[in-house]
């Protein structure tokens, strides 16, 4: 993947379960990268996988990515920092 499209700012940051933020396509990846085979399998991991591949516009790949990681009871909605 081109740098220029990793280092895209998601349309707002994604707060995850393990602390993390995720706020690039870039950490989108790494995030994604750490899955088990299981979780790849996932068909809204599946279809994230297909929008970053296809270089797909920001927006998409947030809401994609924003409701897979709901899906998965991953995203930190605590409220803090």
């Amino acid at each position: 993947m081109a740098h220029s499209y990793l280092s895209k700012k998601l349309t707002r940051p994604i707060r995850i379960k393990d602390g993390g933020t995720l706020r690039t396509i870039l950490d989108v990846r790494r995030y994604m990268l750490g899955f088990s085979k299981n979780r790849k399998l996932r068909p809204q991991w599946q279809r994230a996988t297909q929008l970053l591949l296809a270089h797909a516009d920001v927006a998409a790949v947030s809401r994609q990515v924003e409701a897979a990681v709901a899906h998965d009871g991953e995203q930190d909605v605590s409220g803090t920092a």
